[in-house]
């Protein structure tokens, strides 16, 4: 079987490439949390509405097949109910009675969480062992690497190929620029006006601490000589 590790974010379960998505809902657990309570958020809801509805209540052998919807990139949505049960020997049996159903519906991978009260290691040993096991499993965790690294340390958990996949986050946004927008006052009140700005300095007005010309020289007024008077001369 190949494993494969997911963070439980939501651009995971975007990213995810499998045929069908399975959650396992408790009888007790309200409001659902995990990758139950990801996919309901997802889908505005829905998952809650079907559990006040009656359609859902997580009881133990419960099996119900519905549409993802256009949210979801799975062709075939999962639920199974795995009651009040907290023993590991029970939790094993309802992970393992999941994947025969699986099976019987023509299911070789599947994404799913496996239950939250289950060993790792368990779960990873009935996902193998079970009937009709399925060729390609994406398991979703919290910590994928730390999961990893746990089973790899344990003797009784099944050698098989593992690996955890990383999901970048997307980019942020860089906000917009900031602009100044212009208010208008409210009627009525008072209107403040700006003081206008200094003029520049004319461009020929004297600095006083620059160095003044030197004065012109003086000039001598010589008066035009009289003119003679003229007599016209009688004929």
């Amino acid at each position: 079987m190949d494993l494969s590790y997911y963070p439980l974010t939501m651009e995971a379960l975007d990213q995810a490439d499998a045929e069908a998505l399975c959650l396992f809902v408790s009888e007790d657990e309200r409001p659902l949390t995990g990758l139950a309570g990801l996919v309901d958020w997802r889908l505005s809801g829905r998952l809650s509405r079907m559990i006040r509805a009656g359609l859902v209540i997580g009881a133990a052998g419960e099996a119900l097949l519905t549409p993802p919807g256009m949210r979801l990139a799975f062709k075939k949505l999962f639920v199974f109910g795995l009651g009040n049960a907290r023993a590991e020997e029970a939790l094993a049996g309802r992970l393992a009675d999941a994947v025969r159903r699986l099976s019987t519906a023509g299911v070789k991978d599947a994404a799913l969480q496996l239950p939250a009260r289950l060993a790792p290691e368990v779960g990873v040993r009935t996902l193998m062992e079970a009937d009709g096991a399925l060729v390609r499993a994406l398991v979703f965790t919290p910590e994928p690497a730390k999961l990893v690294t746990s089973l790899s340390q344990s003797s009784g958990a099944p050698q098989v190929e593992r690996r955890v996949v990383k999901v970048p986050s997307p980019p942020k946004a860089s906000p917009p620029p900031r602009t100044m927008a212009r208010q208008t006052p409210p009627a009525g009140s008072p209107v403040l006006k700006q003081p206008a700005a200094p003029a520049p300095p004319a461009a020929d007005a004297a600095d006083p601490a620059a160095p003044r010309p030197p004065p012109p020289p003086p000039r001598r007024y010589v008066p035009p000589p009289p003119k003679e008077p003229t007599t016209k001369k009688k004929r």
